[in-house]
């Protein structure tokens, strides 16, 4: 007779994990009963870690732990939590008096061209979600009739696009562009969600969906996240009713501009949530087993050409499934996990696989690259930040072991070339060569200051080296901070703390095995400050903050945000390795923020 099959639960058919990272939930301070939940892959777990091993030699990084250790850059809830605050917050005004016109007045089609000019130039090729051809028509239409005579999903987005852009204008150097038409901005956070509620209660169709992805692109621009995921998850929805998941070549209804749109806003729609997803730590919205849509390009349902114009398209759209699967990886519920070390060698194949793939259009050997300087930095960028990802869960392991030595070690590199990569487009000024736009460039660039901090407190670093990356990374966020969002200067107080505490630690005392002299007997005790002594060095002049709303936006130049063709890229080292060892990590906070694993 065949034994008995055992009905237990995976987790005890399986040989017991190491423990896994959970995330962490908090209850709201308004006393509203609700809660907020932010994930693991945010960082979160790794954060703690960081301001915990500082808090154990800094009294002053004490202090600062409870009000900063909580903090992942993007998650816009976390900046509601103030009784009062909530709904004011969601309606300040996002602009300076000087970027907007008031008046009642026409404007021209050249006009319109001017203030989206910078969306086509850097958000178009990462998500070629509408039809070039088309928008302008419905430019030239504003420009005769007014924003009026289009249809409200045209409108909404002109409004996004428009906002977009002129965020983006802040982050240059250059002229003084004239100011934009107030009607042709979302003025506040709550105008942009306020204007897709009519919208959903219609039957879906593509131009909705695409007004709703121009909203929450906006949103993401501005780090809004948790905003933006909110608008997504109905996105993501009505992208099934309309059943962007199958292949439009499959289907002979579609004409072949039907079926590319449709195929390039699925495309769009799968970057952004999964970006969103791996930002705020919540589970993947779009399952790859669930589609069956072909990359840009390479079509497996019928006839295709390869569109130049979606080169970058295909990189990110593979990019983004790798992504999910680090996310799937490192983060799954511990009973569903299937973290093995096979699987952890796959998936870091896989990134290896699509780094190869995209290499010479990162550093292309023609003179007329395919791709901008802009969409260059982001795959580098992209390639680092998915390495930390994977090897940041094992530094929760024993310091001991040769899991944390060695994800600390590809850890540090891959920080360290992450910043030097972005500092060849900052200028010494705070401004830069191109707009840093993508969102993630500030997550990206607070958890490399992390790791080098960490490691440099830890000793596994040189201490000069990591307060020089991090002053580098300073300079980063704040051109970051010129958007107008809140979350670069919030990291840029938190980084110079850490760095501060890094560059002037207090003295350690004497232990019995280093015992003062047979000649200083006699003399006084040494006596050890509680804290911190302060920094005698000059603080540093950072831009001030940009909070929606704060008056000193006014004192900040903008530009035209035009992207130079014929600029090089700064090289950066070309070394990347991976981990061996796949662990499982797990946290539990007391409700003292202690960490028990």
């Amino acid at each position: 007779m065949d034994a008995p099959h055992d009905y237990a639960s995976p987790a005890k058919r399986r040989k017991p994990n190491p423990p896994r990272e959970i995330g962490l939930m908090r209850k709201s301070s308004i006393g509203n009963g609700s809660a907020s939940f932010l994930g693991s892959s945010s960082g979160i777990h790794f954060i703690r870690i960081v301001y915990n091993a500082f808090a154990r030699r800094s009294a002053h990084l004490s202090r600062l732990q409870q009000t900063q250790e909580n903090l992942v850059p993007g998650e816009d809830d976390q900046l509601l939590q103030s009784p009062g605050q909530d709904a004011q917050t969601l309606k300040n005004e996002l602009w300076a008096a000087m970027e907007l016109d008031h008046r009642a007045r026409a404007v021209s089609f050249d006009q319109l061209v001017q203030w989206t000019r910078s969306y086509f130039e850097c958000w178009h090729p990462m998500f070629p979600y509408l039809s070039g051809p088309k928008f302008l028509e419905v430019l030239e239409r504003i420009s005769q009739s007014g924003l009026e005579s289009v249809r409200s999903t045209d409108a909404i987005l002109v409004r996004s696009i428009v906002s977009i852009s002129l965020m983006d204008g802040r982050q240059v150097d250059g002229a003084l562009r004239s100011p934009v038409p107030a009607k042709l901005v979302f003025r506040t956070v709550d105008q942009a969600m306020e204007s897709l509620h009519a919208l959903f209660c219609d039957p879906p169709t593509i131009s909705i969906l695409q007004a709703a992805f121009g909203v929450a692109l906006f949103l993401a621009s501005l780090l809004r996240l948790n905003a933006a995921s909110r608008i997504s998850g109905v996105i993501t929805r009505t992208a099934y009713h309309l059943g962007l998941h199958r292949c439009p070549a499959r289907f002979t209804c579609f004409s072949p501009g039907e079926a590319a749109i449709r195929r390039r806003l699925f495309w769009s729609i799968y970057c952004l949530e999964r970006y969103l997803s791996q930002a705020l730590g919540i589970p993947l919205s779009i399952r790859d087993d669930d589609i069956d849509v072909c990359y840009p390009g390479v079509e497996r349902h019928g006839e295709g050409t390869e569109d130049k114009n979606l080169r970058l398209l295909s990189h990110l759209a593979k990019f983004a499934r790798v992504r999910g699967l680090v996310v799937e990886l490192r983060n799954k519920s511990i009973l569903h996990s299937q973290e093995t070390s096979n699987t952890a060698t796959e998936v870091n194949g896989e990134l290896a696989h699509w780094w190869n793939e995209v290499y010479d259009d990162v550093y292309p050997i023609e003179d007329d690259p395919d791709l901008s300087p802009l969409h260059r930095l982001l795959l580098t960028v992209f390639r680092h930040e998915s390495t930390l990802s994977m090897n940041r869960p094992l530094l929760a392991a024993e310091e001991s072991s040769p899991e944390y030595k060695t994800a600390l070690q590809i850890c540090i590199e891959s920080s360290r070339s992450l910043i030097t990569a972005l500092r060849g487009y900052v200028l010494p000024g705070g401004k830069g060569t191109v707009p840093l736009v993508w969102p993630s460039f500030t997550w990206a660039v607070w958890m490399s200051c992390l790791v080098l901090v960490y490691a440099a407190w830890e000793g596994e670093f040189p201490v000069l080296s990591a307060s020089r990356y991090a002053r580098t990374g300073l300079s980063i966020l704040q051109n970051l901070a010129l958007r107008g969002n809140t979350w670069p200067q919030t990291c840029i107080e938190a980084i110079h703390d850490l760095e501060t505490a890094l560059s002037n630690p207090p003295p350690i005392p004497p232990t019995p095995d280093r015992l003062p002299s047979p000649d200083a007997v006699e003399e006084k005790a040494p006596e050890f400050p509680a804290d911190v002594p302060d920094d005698p060095r000059p603080a540093p002049q950072y831009n001030p903050s940009v909070v929606f709303g704060d008056t000193s936006i006014n004192n900040f130049s903008f530009a035209y945000p035009f992207l130079e063709t014929g600029e090089t890229e700064t090289g950066w080292h070309d070394l990347w390795t991976v981990a061996d060892g796949p662990w499982l990590i797990e946290e539990n906070f007391d409700q003292n923020g202690s960490v028990h694993l």
